[in-house]
């Protein structure tokens, strides 16, 4: 075994021995070609849209975009399902346009993908493993592919990563990946990325320099020889805002300590009604990674910006219906009814 492939199993072991967490929602907790186990939020439409550069020797310096869309569907388990399409790949070099089906199942800090590639009419799969220590996040993945790059042949891949979280709103990110059996022209693949949360949005951005050419399993195990720089940029639409039956929570005299807590998440109140007696107290939590306020409608109460993972809680002492929101997002609404 030559030195890299032991250093990715020193990697993975010690990955493994530390404590874990729930798999990733935020593109701050993962690397340029390592996924970190994320899902994304339950009722979330997720579009994403990564291009990567290559410029050309002079003196012509042309610049060629290879970009990966990704849509995907963040299901009630812990499940997504999705799709990868790219062009300008050269996983399969008859086909330029690449598609990859998949489904992601995350569970106790680690991952298990399941696809379809159909340019390499290959079935492909990802085991991954995340923990964290600090401010550091580290991930490790063992991949498979039953007809990598269309060559009748079964390919495995090996790789590991870290996450530094610089700042809530801020996070550097480092990733190696290798092929068990290189051959040609394939290198190593590395990948650097500077990511940024856009403050009082829901988007994130992510600028990287790597050498892989698409966002895919098999586009993000094979290295090449060309410099390649690019950005990746997140769009979730919260479709749960929209669909499904509303919530109602009830607190006050008898009622479960719980049942007044309300979460904000994937950019809504959930619950978005809340039922109690005169004299309960109201614990709104952000689970969102941007500030949110709950401001009344009538301005008559108003919390200032709540930080990621904050609570902030006020007593309703007088009965009546209070209707609020969230300033930076006025589509957010709840009402909170104290009989």
């Amino acid at each position: 075994m030559h030195t890299p492939l032991r250093s990715l199993g020193l990697a993975v072991a010690v990955t493994a021995s530390l404590p874990s967490r729930l798999a990733s929602q935020s593109l701050l907790d993962r690397t340029p070609n390592l996924s970190g186990g994320w899902v994304g939020e339950r009722g979330t439409l997720q579009f994403n849209f990564v291009h990567r550069f290559t410029v050309s020797a002079a003196p012509t310096r042309k610049v060629s975009n290879s970009p990966t869309f990704l849509l995907s569907y963040r299901l009630a388990a812990p499940l997504v399902i999705g799709v990868n399409y790219s062009t300008n790949s050269d996983v399969a070099p008859a086909l330029p346009n690449e598609w990859e089906a998949f489904a992601r199942y995350a569970r106790f800090g680690g991952a298990l993908q399941v696809g379809y590639n159909e340019a390499a009419r290959s079935v492909d799969a990802e085991l991954s493993a995340a923990r964290t220590l600090g401010p550091v996040r580290l991930l490790a993945v063992g991949r498979y592919f039953s007809n990598g790059y269309g060559s009748d042949t079964a390919r495995f891949a090996v790789g590991g990563g870290a996450v530094l979280r610089a700042h809530r709103w801020v996070s550097v990110a480092l990733d190696y990946v290798t092929l068990l059996d290189q051959r040609g022209f394939e290198t190593v693949v590395w990948g650097a990325g500077l990511h940024l949360a856009i403050p009082y949005s829901p988007h994130s951005l992510s600028l990287q320099v790597t050498n892989t050419s698409t966002a895919t399993l098999q586009g993000s195990s094979r290295g090449h020889d060309k410099f390649r720089g690019g950005f990746e940029f997140t769009i979730p639409f919260t479709l749960s805002r929209y669909f499904g039956r509303r919530k109602t929570a009830e607190g006050g005299d008898g009622a479960a300590a719980g049942a007044t807590s309300v979460e904000m998440r994937a950019m809504a109140f959930a619950p978005t009604r809340i039922e109690v007696t005169a004299g309960t107290t109201v614990a709104w939590t952000n689970q969102d990674q941007l500030a949110h306020t709950i401001t009344a409608d009538d301005g008559s109460w108003d919390s200032g910006p709540i930080a990621a993972g904050a609570t902030w809680r006020h007593t309703f002492t007088t009965a009546g219906t209070y209707a609020f929101h969230c300033t930076p997002h006025p589509f957010m609404t709840g009402i909170v009814v104290v009989k």
